[in-house]
């Protein structure tokens, strides 16, 4: 509901034309998503590692063959074949969509790190710059995603946490306090990591000047 009203006010600004906005509205949608990638086995974790190694085995096959023209001196020069490339993309996929997502499950917990309002700002913060390099959508568009995506986080957490709270027997559940944070105290390294990922995003975007001025014209 949340998300059909997003894209309903979008749309009714005049700056967004119909699949624009719904593309927010998946994107909003997509975010709501994204803590439970620490659940083993669940749902989004499979997707995302899923839609990883397709990337990877992807990228393998479009820079594997252009690599060849740029000759490195202290690499030997093999031109590669086709089942050369097909294999490598393979390796490449298996390696993303097995041992990469195990490696995962086993450095996360569920309500970790990955249900910190850090982690929802690189995921935000992350697209916008992969939209930024990749595509040639309307920059304040791509602004807007990165916006959607953090928001259907935040909404994520905090219906987690309205969760925790029992009304009914007016008493709080020992996971209150578990879904909603800044970082994870108990994973340093874990915090430190993402911290240092958000400070490199934050350098590495340029100033949001299309997004605010979008938000003083509402």
């Amino acid at each position: 509901m949340f998300a059909a009203g997003l894209a309903g006010a979008t749309l009714a600004t005049g700056n967004l034309d119909g699949w624009e906005s719904l593309g927010l509205m998946l994107f909003l949608v997509a975010g709501t998503l994204l803590p439970d990638i620490d659940v083993d086995g669940g749902r989004p974790q499979r997707a995302l590692f899923g839609a990883l190694s397709l990337v990877a085995a992807t990228a393998v096959v479009a820079i594997l063959p252009a690599s060849y023209n740029h000759r490195v001196d202290w690499l030997p020069q093999i031109e590669p074949i086709g089942c050369e490339i097909f294999a490598l993309a393979l390796l490449a996929w298996f390696v993303v969509r097995y041992p990469l997502a195990m490696l995962f499950q086993r450095l996360s917990r569920h309500r970790g790190l990955c249900h910190s309002l850090v982690v929802g700002l690189c995921w935000s913060l992350g697209w916008v710059y992969v939209g930024l390099q990749c595509l040639t959508a309307d920059v304040l568009v791509i602004w807007l995603q990165g916006v959607a995506i953090f928001l259907g986080f935040l909404i994520h957490l905090v219906l987690d946490e309205l969760y925790s709270v029992d009304i009914n027997n007016a008493r709080i559940r020992r996971s209150f306090g578990s879904a909603l944070k800044i970082l994870q105290p108990d994973f340093p390294l874990g915090s430190i990591a993402a911290c240092i990922l958000l400070g490199v995003l934050i350098w590495l975007l340029p100033y949001p000047e299309e997004l605010l001025q979008w938000l003083v014209a509402l």
